[in-house]
């Protein structure tokens, strides 16, 4: 393919996922499948592209867009709204991520012949939910503002600890001990955890200031994403977790006015719309062209592979009712959506990400992760869509009357006034 081709391919790619991404907001099909689908086509179909190609740059791309995709989901959550349903989301993210972890792990070693730090590894990375395709999905119709800052709150904060924990596992059995104890792969996902925080809320609340005085500078966006990726690099050094911090601080930019009035400080900034439509269009650019990706490298060249993988979404759907039901004790509201909170596992970007890093790594049993991992992603993201359409409202909530109705959306325009905190971007 000469450079001309390349340029003309990109343009095309781009144009789909645009379209992707739209079709997406008007119908409720989520564009993930439809770029899946055009990877599949220019590669393994077509042959148009070569994944052989991009193989040894694997790790960089996935790499590349967990962190961009974690920084932006943190950036445009506004958690002042959700605020109040945060202690049910965290009970939420415990029991899912761990039944999920356990419904995937215990077949995979039992049925499998697995090794069990294997086996975990394999739940882990189909662990959590993915807050692209809930979010969106969740924005398009009627929903109570607890069901919906629920599953919007788990969706955000279930990616980075999966990520955390299926990372700290990768690292121990890459380096031969897998017969390491889980206590103390617990205490190092720990340390992680606690040193992206620590890192993430000291660097957040600095760049803050430090945007105060950038604030009439035009290039602040770009030297913000800049930041991050330093951020990402330093933590990763100390052996903390990178995406924690990348998380912590796109949410405390994303909510400066807020964390400032919290704190009592005099001066303050937070992400203006621009750095908000900056970041989002990186985050476009980068998904669109790492679900191709993935849509390149896909084989399903064993069957039962794909089949065993369908029967772990199932799974899972199951699991995650249980979670839910323990979810929503004392709460009627919840409990009357259960049907809707199930649907909402959508498995995507971080499970995407982590197989790539997991067949970059080339342990035992890498092999299998594709098949596995992509037909899992395949069904749960088709299950949530279903759950839309069979829980969800025939309206879409900006059809929705006058009577004040929350949506998932949280790359909602920012309200506060100049006049809620000085010195404000």
């Amino acid at each position: 393919m000469s450079v001309i081709d390349v340029f003309g391919l990109i343009g095309i790619l781009l144009i789909i996922g645009f379209l992707a991404d739209f079709l997406f907001k008007k119908t409720h099909f989520p564009d993930i499948l439809i770029l899946l689908a055009l990877g599949f086509l220019i590669g393994p179909v077509l042959k148009w592209v070569d994944p052989a190609q991009l193989a040894p740059y694997s790790q960089l791309i996935a790499s590349l867009a967990l962190v961009v995709i974690i920084f932006n989901a943190g950036i445009e959550y506004e958690f002042a709204k959700v605020w109040s349903c945060a202690p049910r989301s965290l009970i939420l993210v415990l029991f899912g991520v761990a039944f999920s972890i356990a419904a995937v792990a215990a077949p995979a070693y039992f049925l499998f012949g697995w090794k069990l730090i294997d086996s975990i590894l394999l739940g882990t990375v189909v662990g959590g939910t993915s807050s692209a395709i809930v979010i969106p999905l969740m924005s398009r119709i009627r929903v109570s503002e607890q069901v919906s800052s629920l599953i919007s709150l788990e969706s955000v904060l279930n990616s980075p600890v999966i990520i955390v924990i299926a990372l700290v596992l990768l690292e121990s059995i890459v380096a031969g001990e897998a017969g390491v104890s889980l206590s103390t792969v617990g205490v190092d996902i720990v340390t992680q955890i606690l040193l992206g925080l620590s890192v993430g809320v000291i660097a957040g609340l600095f760049w803050l200031w430090i945007l105060t005085l950038l604030q009439k500078e035009e290039y602040n966006d770009i030297v913000t994403l800049a930041v991050v990726f330093l951020l990402y690099f330093a933590v990763e050094s100390i052996n903390g977790s990178g995406v924690i911090s990348a998380l912590v601080f796109g949410l405390i930019l994303g909510n400066g006015v807020g964390v400032s009035k919290l704190l009592k400080l005099k001066r303050t900034a937070e992400a203006t719309q621009i750095m908000r439509k900056f970041t989002a269009q990186i985050y476009f650019f980068i998904k669109t062209f790492f679900f191709i990706y993935l849509g390149l490298i896909i084989s399903f060249d064993d069957p039962m592979l794909v089949v065993a993988g369908v029967v772990f979404s199932l799974i899972l759907v199951l699991v995650r009712y249980i979670a839910v039901l323990l979810t929503s004790i004392g709460n009627p509201t919840l409990f009357s959506n259960r049907g809707l909170l199930t649907t909402m596992l959508a498995r995507g970007e971080s499970a995407a990400v982590l197989v790539q890093m997991v067949v970059a790594a080339g342990i035992i049993n890498a092999a299998f992760y594709p098949d596995i991992v992509m037909s899992i992603i395949i069904t749960t993201v088709i299950i949530s869509a279903l759950g839309i359409l069979i829980y969800g409202k025939d309206e879409v909530a900006e059809e929705a009357d006058s009577e004040p109705t929350y949506t998932a959306n949280p790359a909602q325009e920012n309200n506060v006034t100049s006049g809620q905190m000085p010195n404000k971007i």
